[in-house]
Order: C-alpha cells, then sequence, then structure tokens
C-alpha cells in the first residue's frame, strides 16, 4: 500500500504548483472548478458575506467584509505550502525514498519533518543518502520559488488595487457619495460643465479596461474593498454605466461617441466578470416615476430630453443588457447599495449610517 503514496504525492505536489502558477503567474482568468483558490472562496466568502451584512452599523460591516480579501489570501498561501509539505512528505514516505532519509524510522512523521525542513529551507539534521537527495534539493527549490513568486505577487496586486481606487475617489465629488449615475449627470450638469462628461467617459473606458484586465487576472481583487466610505468599485463602475445609458436613451442631441464606447466596454466588463463568478442575474425594476424624477432633473439641468415615454423605453431596453448581472455582482460583494443598483431592501434596512 506504501507505494500508493508515491503517485499520490506527485499528483498532489504537480497539482499545487499547477494551481500556483495558474493563480499568480499566467496573466488570464483561471478556469476550472478544482482550484484551491475558487474553493477557498465558495467554503468562505458566503459565511463571512452572511455574518458581515447583518452588522449593526455601516462602519461595523465595513470591518468584517474588508478583513476578508487579505485574511483569504493568507489561507491561500498556508493551503499551497501545506499541500506542498504533505504532497514531498508521501514522496519521501514511498518505498522509492524512505530509506534515504535518515535516522527517525521509516514512519510518516519523520518523512513529514524531513519535508518540512527541505521547503522551508531549514536544512536536515539526518544523513540524507541515495536518490532523496534529489528529492530533498527539489522540494528546497520549490520552496524559494513558491515564497519569491507570492512576494513578487504582492505589489503586482496592490498596484491594481491603488489604480481602481484613485478612479473611484475622483468619482466621489462628481457622482456622490455612494455614486450614481443620475447623480453625476445631475452635478455636472447643474454645474455647466456638462461638455466635460466626454473626457470623463474616456477616462472611465480605459479605467473599466483596466478593472476588467486586473480582476480577472488576479480575481481576489474582486473582494478588496474601497477604504473610503460609501463606495464600491461595482456602484463606480455602474453609476457611470447608467450616466452612459441616460445619455445614449433619454438625451435627443447626437449620440456622444465617447458615452458609447464606455458603455460598450462596461457592458463587455460586467458579463465577463458575471460569468467567471457563474452569477445567477437578478430581476432590477427602475419605477416609470423615479426615472421621471431623473427626466426632470436632467431637463432642469440644461440637457434636451425625449419624451418620457420614448425616452423610459428606449433606458430599460439598454440598461437590460447589463443592470442584472452587474446587480448580481453588487450583491455578491456586498457593496453599499446606491440608486438603482445592489441590493436596498436588504442592506439599506440593516444598516445604519
Amino acid at each position: 500500500m506504501r507505494w500508493i503514496a508515491l503517485p499520490v504525492g506527485i499528483v498532489l505536489v504537480a497539482w499545487t504548483l499547477l494551481d500556483v502558477f495558474r493563480t499568480l503567474v499566467m496573466p488570464r482568468a483561471a478556469r476550472g472548478r478544482v482550484r484551491l483558490s475558487r474553493i477557498l472562496f465558495r467554503t468562505m466568502w458566503r459565511p463571512w458575506r452572511w455574518i458581515g451584512v447583518r452588522r449593526k452599523t455601516v462602519q461595523a460591516r465595513e470591518r468584517v467584509l474588508a478583513t476578508a480579501a487579505p485574511f483569504f489570501f493568507f489561507v491561500l498561501l498556508v493551503g499551497w505550502v501545506s499541500l506542498a509539505l504533505l504532497g514531498y512528505a508521501l514522496i519521501l514516505w514511498s518505498p522509492a525514498f524512505v530509506d534515504g532519509i535518515g535516522p527517525g524510522g521509516d514512519s510518516f512523521g519523520n518523512a513529514l519533518y524531513v519535508s518540512g525542513t527541505s521547503l522551508f529551507t531549514l536544512g536536515s539534521d539526518g544523513g540524507v543518502t541515495g536518490w532523496t537527495r534529489a528529492i530533498v534539493v527539489v522540494e528546497g527549490a520549490t520552496g524559494l520559488g513558491l515564497f519569491a513568486v507570492v512576494i513578487a505577487y504582492l505589489p503586482v496586486l496592490y498596484q491594481a488595487f491603488n489604480r481602481r481606487e484613485v478612479g473611484v475617489l475622483l468619482l466621489d465629488a462628481r457622482a456622490g457619495s455612494p455614486p450614481s449615475g443620475p447623480e453625476l449627470l445631475h452635478r455636472m450638469g447643474s454645474a455647466g460643465v456638462a461638455s466635460s462628461l466626454h473626457g470623463l467617459f474616456a477616462e472611465w473606458e480605459r479605467w473599466v479596461a483596466d478593472v476588467l484586465e486586473s480582476h480577472m487576472s488576479y480575481p481576489l481583487l474582486t473582494l478588496f474593498r474601497s477604504p473610503h466610505d460609501n463606495t464600491s468599485w461595482v456602484t463606480s463602475l455602474g453609476s457611470v454605466l447608467d450616466a452612459a445609458t441616460l445619455l445614449l436613451t433619454a438625451v435627443e442631441d447626437a449620440p456622444d461617441e465617447r458615452a458609447i464606447l464606455m458603455y460598450g466596454t462596461g457592458v463587455h466588463a460586467v458579463e465577463d466578470l458575471f460569468y467567471y463568478f457563474r452569477l445567477t442575474e437578478r430581476e432590477t425594476v427602475i419605477q416609470r416615476d423615479e426615472f421621471e424624477d431623473v427626466l426632470g432633473d436632467m431637463k432642469d439641468d440644461g440637457f434636451a430630453v425625449r419624451p418620457l415615454d420614448d425616452a423610459f423605453a428606449r433606458f430599460t431596453q439598454k440598461r437590460a443588457k447589463y443592470a442584472p448581472r452587474l446587480d448580481a455582482l453588487a450583491v455578491l460583494l456586498a457593496a453599499t447599495p446606491t440608486l438603482w443598483i445592489g441590493d436596498r431592501s436588504f442592506l439599506g434596512a440593516r444598516t445604519a449610517h
């Protein structure tokens, strides 16, 4: 039966190193159901979120939810190290190498000890002999490589997080906190700077592309929460998408090419992230009288708006391409709800500002 330890150990080490490579090194979304990062996310995030959203205040909720991503990364690192250590221990314990691990007997505990000292490059106090030396050397190289990759990964992760949050923070003065598309148009229009929306949509088209690339490559970034109150990258994306959609459907002027490009990139980003996390679309309903109030504000702010029936039909049709999926993302991440985005009936009722 001990011969089974050799193939099992090889498979375990190979699977662990492949998971590290696909998660930290390969610059694309890692697919597959049997991945440690996916297993940890599915088993830990839902209960963590359940506890977080039931805090009595927004501050308490954010404290709980903000610790999830860093903690998950720590658990992921411990999981990789533990699986690699166990896999090499099984290899050393197999009949092919157990006789060369030195004094201490052929017990699995001794093999596990030698595996640990090799992986953490501490050096074994026993006389490792024969081909077992090759396994010990390879395991030492594995440990050094694993920790080197993790150390190199952290700056990349936090640089992407910083770029994302700079965009979110710059939007705060323009779209409110939490942000919303109608508020963005109202503030820009009432201040007489509606023409600057062209530049804003261009900047956010690039922001969305950057977020899509980084968050698909490193999905853990989706769980990192904004350090600023009442903001989230999900609601920020939704607010700019809603603003672009309003301009494209409710305003009689010629369509803004920047808004068109922003809308297309935003819909693509929401779709890719939605399918990556395998979510279920949520029903999103905007009341007619609510939309009428927004249309009235836009008219007061100087926008040439379409008739209510025409604008409402156009807007609901175009928004339906991203809103149910965006709402699913917002609810999954427990983003602070805002106008038209997020689960306002649940989070808003349970938390006090």
